[in-house]
């Protein structure tokens, strides 16, 4: 729903960067209510400076899904995006299982792995037949 609402908003505002903007700002806004209504005190700089560069993936990779998905899902549609989105969440977490990253136990990809990703690569390009039909 998010990505066909923000897509909604950026033909209205004329640009999905001030539309990814927006989306953004309004879910900061919503976390620091939480925040301030949960009473959680802010975590200090000296943690947040301490933690390793990569943990910053996260929130680019949330900004980066929130911009592809208004530029995207106008296109495609939203089940063609999710479906997506979908199987790159899937094919990642195989590498990673695999790669055993960011101090994770390694997982090898079996045969019944390997047949699950290739269905979800099989739902990604039946979402687009329609076009091609």
């Amino acid at each position: 729903m998010q990505p066909a609402i923000n897509a909604h908003m950026a033909f209205r505002l004329g640009s999905p960067l001030a539309a990814a903007t927006c989306s953004i700002v309004i879910s900061l806004l919503m976390v620091a209510v939480v925040w301030a209504t949960l009473g959680r005190v802010p975590t200090g700089w000296s943690k947040l400076l301490s933690l390793p560069w990569w943990v910053l993936i996260g929130g680019a990779a949330g900004a980066l899904f929130v911009l592809g998905g208004i530029m995207v899902v106008p296109r495609l549609g939203v089940a063609a995006f999710f479906t997506c989105v979908v199987l790159g969440q899937v094919l990642g977490a195989a590498i990673l299982d695999q790669l055993g990253a960011f101090g994770l136990e390694a997982q090898p990809l079996g045969w019944t792995r390997a047949l699950g990703i290739l269905l979800v690569v099989a739902g990604a390009a039946m979402t687009q037949m329609q076009r091609l039909l």
